[in-house]
């Protein structure tokens, strides 16, 4: 097997086709593209019409691979060896595995309805593992990678194969403004669901000052550099999953504008550690967790100063993408060394 670094040096200037959704207008895709340019790969961006399925070149699949079926069901039609190379990065909804010990997650009532009218938005927690676990004896993808350990674990109880390549920091996670930190408490999210009503009316109940924001696609500062600016004034922002243990992209947007995070425990946080980059409480000690640390500036800077660190300089976008190219060598050098 050729050494790793001459590997991926002869790997330099495969074509990438970078697949974007047909139906939305804002997309990472072009910003993958340039980053894989940069790391000597002829990158660009290709939506479902302008595949080019042919040996030799590399379709990265980022997301959720049910986006496109109709792509990977004409990679599954087509010989063996004719086939591109399949690269998947899954960052969507999955169960959590059977070892963590949670109940059986519930649907809702709008998850439901798009699964019976074949929605193609389709992407709750099941219906994504019904379809990695479709394509997996297919031979279809040559890397399968997942953001989260813990989906990388209910894959493993589900025998397929999966490599953890976790979500790096982008700007569009935000940035600190050095605004003056006049919001307390913070949850932004859909805050009438039952499990985080529920809390939230505890918190404040306790004496915690929470501002809730979101619950609609139009809730001002809930997106893009409104979103920065509110999480840049505060000290705190809570984490409440819509299910227990799972990790979410607010955590990452917490330390990226350098609010702390303060957290229901999450299964398998991996690479981010609790008391080092963000705090984990126990629902019912969440309130005096928060006003320990809204009392105690050194210590939230302390963590907030960690995180942002951490982020910024040794878990970037850029670096997600190398080492899923890097996957994808070693999968394409053992594929070819393999007996016939």
């Amino acid at each position: 097997m050729m050494p790793h670094a001459t590997l991926l040096e002869s790997f330099r200037g495969a074509a990438v086709d970078v697949l974007v959704r047909e139906d939305i207008k804002v997309t990472r895709a072009p910003i993958v593209a340039e980053i894989l340019q940069e790391l000597g790969f002829d990158a660009r961006v290709a939506r479902a019409h302008e595949v080019q399925l042919s040996p030799g070149r590399i379709l990265l699949v980022g997301g959720n691979p049910r986006w496109f079926k109709s792509v990977l069901s004409r990679v599954a039609s087509t010989a063996p060896r004719e086939r591109p190379y399949v690269v998947v990065w899954h960052t969507e909804p999955l169960p959590m595995p059977a070892a963590a010990g949670f109940p059986r997650e519930r649907l809702t009532p709008r998850e439901v309805a798009k699964i019976l009218l074949r929605d193609r938005r389709i992407n709750d927690q099941y219906s994504n593992a019904r379809y990695l676990r479709h394509l997996s004896p297919k031979g279809v993808v040559t890397v399968l990678a997942v953001s989260s350990e813990a989906h990388q674990a209910y894959l493993a109880e589900h025998d397929i194969e999966s490599e953890f390549v976790p979500i790096g920091n982008h700007p569009t996670y935000g940035r600190q403004l050095g605004l003056e930190r006049d919001i307390p408490v913070l949850f932004l999210g859909e805050h009438r669901i039952r499990r985080r009503r529920k809390i939230l009316k505890g918190l404040r109940r306790d004496g915690v000052d929470v501002v809730a924001i979101g619950g609609s696609s139009t809730t001002k500062g809930q997106w893009g550099d409104a979103r920065t600016e509110l999480l840049n004034r505060t000290k705190v922002l809570l984490n409440l999953p819509r299910f227990p243990g799972h990790f979410s992209d607010r955590v990452m947007m917490g330390m990226a504008t350098g609010a702390l995070v303060v957290s229901e425990p999450l299964y398998l946080p991996a690479p981010f550690e609790p008391g080092v980059h963000y705090v984990e409480s126990e629902v019912d000690q969440m309130a005096e967790t928060v006003q320990r640390y809204l009392a105690d500036e050194e210590a939230r800077g302390r963590i907030t100063d960690r995180a942002h660190t951490f982020l910024n300089g040794l878990h970037t976008f850029e670096g997600v993408f190398a080492q899923l190219m890097e996957l994808a060598t070693r999968a394409v050098d053992r594929a070819r060394s393999a007996p016939s």
